[in-house]
């Protein structure tokens, strides 16, 4: 018997049978984009993900019909900390989404009254455009009439969990995205709620990751040819689960998860902060534990940027891999070029929202595939500072397992061991938030007694490929990261950063 798993990305959603044994059948992807109205708002409209879903899910339902079974559930990872304001089951307002800047003032407000240590502890979060909270407050003072009427404030997940079942519900690891749950007891904080001027009536009910959060209604069926009630099962945050089918289950390894934005997750058994609130405590997608996270908004998104840009000569299926030839053609260091990815601000370990993506060193000389290069060296080594920071919190970690769709690249695993100078290690299926989510919800549905089996089981003989560094290009990665740091630290001083955002 196999289940559905739903993978709502920023850039796509993604729709994938699994078996219990971890094997991966048909797949269904539907792409969409955001919208940007105006400098710092991203934006996009929640029909897109309904559309998506009823797409990539019909897709895929026929699988199940030709064998004339239906799927044992349909387990759901999304994307975390976007916005939407609902009225009587209907978007009242674009989402606002993650990357979004708009609300630094309401965030310089909310640090100078309650100060960022307080907020911090309280919510494992850094106060940043990044969070939900910050939106929330953003609707009452600038569209009083939206935040008035609406009657939920709700996530990407929690969108489509409506979508399929008429439900509002959702998990300890997206709503720790919101600045409004309290990260010591998983619950929704009195005082947070307080300070956005709501009720937790206006919340969806919350429950632990891996929870059944309702049934397939008979309309979604309808739409989908699947059966109706059908479970639908909240596995919760899209990198939360990376890390668990990334085998990050207790100390020692993390992950570096790349998509349209990079993360990086280590294992806690307990909360951890840290004094300059520069990681994250957040909620595990394994209930009742902890993880440390960095997250960067821009990485696999600029490499897409790049070829949409600029690459307009590669056409056909293999665009991707023809830069990767090019890239492979440079030299370590990309002949000098030097990638900064702030291209939509910064977040971990900067959080400098003016923050702006800079290739650096250009010549006469310089090759496309040097910048092409020099975007996964900018990327790995904005990782590597992560790390680091996570190192010195919670002890050494000795291998990073990798996913996401630039690490379909050779040349970037071996990029990034280097510039780590630790083990890589790359698994066979790279959609690892897809992985994640079937295995919590195998444990939900008795398959298995715990993740740990699960993830046993699901794994078993499909090992991941171990990229060892190199002390050659161990030494030069060390040069391009003094270069990097010490141009973001100019730049940062001399208020560049601002100078533009006037």
């Amino acid at each position: 018997m196999s289940l559905i798993s739903l993978d709502i990305g920023t850039s796509g959603m993604r729709a994938v049978i699994y078996g219990q044994n971890g094997h991966k059948g048909k797949n269904a992807y539907y792409e969409y984009h955001s919208e940007y109205p105006q400098p710092g708002h991203v934006e996009q409209d929640p029909e897109t993900w309904k559309e998506a879903a009823i797409y990539c899910l019909s897709n895929v339902s026929q699988c199940f019909k030709d064998i004339g079974e239906s799927p044992r559930a349909i387990t759901i990872t999304s994307q975390r900390s976007s916005l939407i304001p609902m009225r009587d089951g209907k978007p009242l307002h674009n989402a606002i989404m993650w990357q979004d800047k708009r609300t630094v003032p309401q965030c310089e407000a909310l640090i100078e009254k309650y100060t960022l240590d307080v907020l911090y502890r309280l919510t494992g979060l850094r106060t940043n455009p990044y969070f939900v909270l910050p939106k929330i407050l953003w609707l009452k003072e600038n569209k009083p009439e939206i935040y008035n009427a609406a009657d939920k404030f709700i996530g990407v997940q929690d969108y489509v969990v409506h979508c399929l079942t008429g439900e509002y519900k959702t998990d300890y690891s997206q709503a720790c995205r919101t600045m409004l749950m309290n990260i010591g007891t998983f619950s929704w904080e009195p005082e947070l709620l307080s300070i956005a001027g709501i009720t937790e009536e206006r919340l969806p009910e919350l429950l632990p990751p891996g929870s059944i959060a309702g049934t397939i209604t008979a309309e979604f069926a309808e739409l989908t040819g699947l059966d109706e009630g059908i479970p639908v099962i909240i596995a919760g945050g899209d990198q939360q689960n990376a890390a668990v089918a990334l085998g990050v289950l207790s100390s020692g390894r993390a992950e570096a998860n790349t998509g349209t934005g990079s993360f990086v997750i280590s294992a806690l058994d307990r909360p951890v902060f840290d004094e300059s609130a520069r990681v994250l405590c957040q909620a595990s997608a394994i209930a009742g534990q902890w993880i440390m996270e960095a997250g960067i908004f821009n990485t696999g998104a600029t490499y897409r940027w790049f070829k949409e840009q600029f690459c307009d000569d590669l056409v056909g299926d293999d665009v991707y891999n023809r830069m990767n030839a090019e890239a492979a053609n440079s030299t370590v260091g990309s002949n000098g070029v030097v990638m900064i990815p702030h291209f939509e601000g910064s977040a971990a370990p900067y959080w400098n929202p003016y923050a702006k993506g800079l290739f650096f060193n250009l010549s006469l000389n310089t090759k496309r595939g040097d910048m092409i290069r020099s975007i996964m060296e900018g990327i790995a080594v904005e990782i590597h500072d992560n790390i680091s920071l996570i190192e010195q919190l919670t002890g050494e970690i000795k291998c990073v397992s990798v996913a996401g769709g630039m690490v379909r690249s050779d040349l970037f695993c071996n990029i990034q061991s280097n510039v780590y100078n630790k083990d890589v290690a790359r698994y066979e299926n790279s959609e690892a938030s897809s992985l994640g989510a079937a295995m919590i919800a195998n444990v939900t549905l008795g398959i298995y007694k715990d993740i740990e089996e699960a993830y046993a089981r699901m794994i078993g003989d499909n090992k991941p490929m171990i990229f060892e560094p190199n002390a050659e290009d161990v030494e030069k990665s060390k040069t391009i990261i003094k270069r990097k740091q010490k141009l973001y630290k100019a730049l940062k001083e001399q208020k560049v950063y601002e100078l533009y955002s006037e």
